[in-house]
């Protein structure tokens, strides 16, 4: 019975460092805009098999997680850095690449919807 019980928490402490994993990508998923005169006008982020993809004019790109909110773009030996609101929202991304550091602003967020959450609040509102 201890075996059991044992293997179920191991089991479900490995689920959910997964979980922690992954859920912590979503927070830097959106497009970022750089300042005009930019080497790059804006990066699309997106998750894509557990790892954080740059896509740009300059090409696509894969993020490689250090730390909280520190990346390493390989591809061009840049450091990313994410920079955070007083809400822990992503606000900012600052690039460190050949002594530049290129700063992105934010512009959107990805987000889904549930289907079911639609309809409710179609339903809920319906009287109003």
């Amino acid at each position: 019975m201890k075996k059991i019980l044992l293997l179920a928490l191991i089991t479900g402490g490995l689920i959910a460092s997964v979980n922690a994993q992954t859920s912590s990508l979503k927070d830097y998923i959106g497009k970022y805009a750089f300042a005009e005169g930019s080497p790059v006008a804006e990066i699309d982020l997106s998750e894509q098999d557990n790892v954080l993809v740059g896509n740009s004019a300059m090409g696509t790109f894969q993020l490689e997680k250090k730390g909280t909110d520190t990346f390493y773009l390989a591809a061009y030996d840049a450091s990313v850095i994410f920079k955070r609101t007083a809400n822990q929202t992503i606000e900012s991304v600052s690039i460190f690449v050949q002594g530049m550091e290129l700063i992105g602003k934010k512009m959107s967020t990805a987000f889904a919807i549930k289907e079911e959450d639609i309809y409710t609040t179609m339903w809920n509102n319906r009287t109003r």
